[in-house]
C-alpha cells in the first residue's frame, strides 16, 4: 500500500519493504527523517538511531511524530501513521521544487489532438499524483473524514460537502450570535443617548425657569435710589 509513495521518494528498499517488519519500519524512519524531512538536527537524531531497544525507540518515536505535529492520535507504527509520514515527505520533497513534478499531461494530449486547452485549472490536475494524495489525506484530517483506500472517495461531493456544511454551519451561528449581540448593544447604547438627552435638556429648561423669575420680579436696592430732591 506505500509502494507508490516510497517510489516516488526513491526509496532504496522498496522490495523487501514489510510494514510489519519493526526493523524495516525502524530503517524507513531513519531514512526519511535524514534524506527527505530533516526536522532535527543531526546531532539529535541518535535517539531514532538506537533500534536495540524497542520500548526506548517506541518513545522517541512517539516524540518525533509529536514535533512533526502529526494529526493522528495514533502514536505507534501503524499503516495511518506511516502513510502519514510518507505523505509529509513527499509534500517537503515537492515543495522544494513544485514545477519539476507537476505534469501536464494531459494539455498535451489535447494540443497533439488539435483540441484547445481547457481554461479550467482543474482539467491539468492529476488526482493520481503523490503530492496530490498527500494534499487530500490532509484535507481529509482537517475534516475529519474517516481515511479511504480509494483517496478519490474522499473528494466526493457528497462526502466533502456535508464535512464543509457542518463546519460553516457552526461559523454561522457564531456570527448570527456575533450580529445578535452587537445589535442589542448598539439598541442600548442608543436609549442611553436618548436618557442623557432628556437629562440635558430637563436641565436647560431648569436653567430657563430661574432665569425668567429673576427677569419677572427683580428685586430693588432702596440703598441705590434717591427720595426727593
Amino acid at each position: 500500500m506505500f509502494a507508490r509513495k516510497l517510489k516516488a521518494l526513491g526509496y532504496p528498499s522498496i522490495s523487501n519493504f514489510d510494514h510489519s517488519d519493526q526493523k524495516k519500519i525502524q530503517e524507513l524512519v531513519i531514512w526519511l527523517e535524514d534524506q527527505k524531512i530533516r526536522h532535527y538536527k543531526i546531532e539529535d537524531r541518535a535517539a531514532l538511531r538506537k533500534t536495540s531497544d524497542i520500548s526506548s525507540w517506541q518513545r522517541a518515536f512517539s516524540k518525533y511524530l509529536d514535533d512533526l505535529s502529526c494529526p493522528h492520535s495514533d502514536r505507534t507504527n501503524s499503516p495511518v501513521t506511516t502513510d502519514w509520514l510518507l505523505g509529509l515527505a513527499v509534500r517537503l520533497v515537492y515543495g522544494e521544487n513544485p514545477q519539476r513534478y507537476r505534469k501536464c499531461t494531459k494539455q498535451t494530449n489535447s494540443a497533439s489532438k488539435g483540441v484547445a486547452p481547457s481554461s479550467n485549472p482543474l482539467d491539468s490536475l492529476d488526482f493520481d499524483d503523490e503530492a496530490m494524495k498527500a494534499g487530500i489525506t490532509t484535507l481529509a484530517t482537517l475534516l475529519q473524514i474517516p481515511p479511504h483506500h480509494d483517496h478519490k472517495e474522499v473528494l466526493k461531493v457528497d462526502i466533502c460537502s456535508h464535512s464543509v456544511y457542518s463546519k460553516l454551519s457552526s461559523l454561522r451561528c457564531l456570527v448570527l450570535l456575533v450580529d445578535y449581540v452587537t445589535e442589542e448593544a448598539v439598541k442600548i447604547l442608543r436609549l442611553l443617548h436618548i436618557q442623557n438627552l432628556r437629562q440635558l435638556q430637563s436641565q436647560i429648561n431648569e436653567a430657563l425657569v430661574i432665569v425668567q423669575n429673576v427677569t419677572a420680579n427683580p428685586k430693588t436696592d432702596q440703598r441705590l435710589g434717591k427720595i426727593g430732591r
